[in-house]
């Protein structure tokens, strides 16, 4: 049997740890990892910036808290950049399709806290939006 836990949020700045802690219309969802799991077993997460200002940014993930045995775990999760277009031709969308990562097993404690934050490094490109659901084992 597996659980989920799902947080999202706006990265506003670039390398700034921004934790997430919403869930939708879920204002304070329990970040606490649920009785019976012992690891992270899955990851999908998806982020992507506005691209309102021209720049590079690499995202990255970190899981940490009580409930990471090992310490804070960091991981790669996306990039975008955005150069501005010419006067009068198209720019295409900035689109960044969500990842899944798979056997993880990142050992977490039952009944403690997890904290997941994402963080935009290099050059703002405007205010970035994060989501992920972590799956529990």
């Amino acid at each position: 049997m597996s659980r989920t836990f799902t947080v999202e949020g706006d990265i506003t700045a670039a390398d700034t740890r921004t934790l997430l802690t919403t869930q939708g219309s879920v204002t304070a969802p329990s970040s606490v990892v649920p009785a019976g799991m012992s690891k992270i077993d899955k990851i999908t997460v998806a982020a992507a910036s506005e691209a309102l200002a021209n720049g590079a940014q690499s995202f990255f993930l970190r899981l940490g808290g009580n409930a990471v045995k090992g310490g804070e775990q960091t991981i790669c999760i996306s990039a975008s950049g955005r150069i501005a277009p010419q006067a009068g031709s198209d720019s295409a969308p900035q689109i960044i399709t969500s990842s899944v990562l798979t056997d993880l097993d990142i050992a977490v404690t039952p009944s403690d806290t997890l904290t997941v934050a994402v963080e935009g490094a290099g050059t703002d490109t405007g205010t970035a939006r994060a989501v992920v659901t972590l799956i529990y084992a």
